[in-house]
């Protein structure tokens, strides 16, 4: 890492040991553990009028059965700009979600164990699709993975995200964040705190406000601050140069970004309203709106998440652990969490849960790599 002063760089390795925890894995057995590992594949195919063929499928399985689902299909998009990419990986996620209920339904009660962040999941945007046939199915998305959340934590069914090399820089903002609160007080700048959170918010704002600061030594470190968010480094890299051990970050509670805070505001506003403008195609049906307005209120109650980095090996890289707050025993909404803050949790079976499944540089989860094999699909 290069910066342009010694003292950013500095702070920002007291600031990472402070928060660091040496931890090695523990031995223990898969078999300990009752685990069912959710994962997805798809394929598509674009063709020249704009439309798309996909073929989504995923699989939940344990060592006492396995629960799969499919959806194939052709739709059309008019807009020529819409990723079709975009709309195949929320179907993969859905579907996931899908086979995880079903093998609750079925008596499953052990650990749901999923390849990718939870987080991520929570946080999109619900907003109407460019496809034809699928205007509405960010609507469908987040009435599934709610009625997951709710079942699990009404059953006491952990959910445990799992992502390797994660480009998320949620860590990177918390350190930045504590580096701000001891130096906030010297500033002689108006709501500061702002100016920080313009960082991570519009880029071309945040630049134009600090062009018209004056070039104090505090506004220095400030600048530096602001760039560092600006830089969207993720947290991986920060690990891999500043840790000297296996180990893992302090476990933080996740909130909502600003631009899903803006669609809460709206949502919680006028749920009515924000339907009508998001969804303006499937709005003109009168019975979308009363469904889609019972949908935006659940999500307004959207869970917290609870993340960490975890290295399991010097020679190895970082997995990204999301777990919703609950099964803490936390009841914090997304909606009410701002910058990341340290959550005051034991995270002793997650962390078992990981070793059982550690098996090192080319699997570093036994059970998801068992379903990434069974869901693949194959040009065949």
């Amino acid at each position: 890492y290069e910066y342009k002063s010694s003292k950013l760089a500095s702070e920002l390795k007291r600031a990472f040991e402070k928060f660091w925890i040496d931890f090695n894995l523990p031995n223990h057995s898969p078999s300990e553990f009752p685990v069912m590992a959710i994962d997805s594949s798809s394929a598509h195919l674009v063709t020249s009028n704009g439309g798309i063929f996909y073929v989504v499928r995923a699989t939940a399985l344990s060592k006492g059965g396995k629960y799969k689902d499919i959806v194939a299909d052709f739709d059309f998009t008019a807009d020529s700009t819409y990723d079709a990419a975009r709309l195949i990986h929320r179907k993969m996620e859905w579907l996931e979600h899908k086979v995880a209920l079903k093998a609750i339904m079925d008596g499953f009660d052990g650990f749901l164990l999923f390849d990718g962040s939870i987080y991520g999941r929570l946080a999109h945007i619900p907003i109407e699709t460019g496809y034809v046939n699928d205007r509405d199915f960010m609507l469908r998305y987040f009435e599934t993975v709610i009625e997951l959340l709710d079942t699990c934590r009404r059953k006491g069914i952990p959910i445990v995200g799992v992502s390797k090399e994660s480009r998320t820089a949620f860590f990177r903002e918390f350190l930045v964040k504590s580096i701000f609160d001891k130096i906030k007080d010297e500033l002689k700048i108006e709501k500061p705190e702002r100016l920080l959170s313009l960082a991570l918010d519009n880029k071309k704002r945040a630049i134009e406000e600090l062009e018209k600061l004056e070039g104090t030594s505090e506004v220095g470190i400030l600048r530096e601050l602001m760039e560092e968010l600006l830089a969207r480094k993720p947290d991986f890299q920060l690990i891999l140069a500043y840790a000297s051990s296996a180990g893992y970050t302090t476990p933080l509670k996740l909130g909502a970004t600003l631009r899903w805070r803006r669609s809460y505001n709206s949502m919680i506003r006028d749920p009515k309203d924000f339907v009508k403008s998001n969804f303006p195609v499937a709005s003109r049906e009168e019975d979308f709106i009363d469904w889609a307005v019972k949908v935006v209120k659940k999500i307004l109650e959207l869970p917290s998440i609870v993340s960490f980095h975890i290295l399991p090996a010097l020679n190895d890289t970082p997995m990204r652990i999301d777990v919703p707050v609950w099964v803490f025993g936390l009841d914090d909404k997304l909606s009410e969490v701002g910058w990341p803050e340290p959550a005051e949790v034991d995270i002793g079976d997650i962390l078992n849960i990981l070793a059982a499944g550690y098996c090192g540089l080319d699997n570093y989860n036994i059970w998801l790599k068992a379903v990434d094999d069974e869901v693949k699909l194959r040009r065949e």
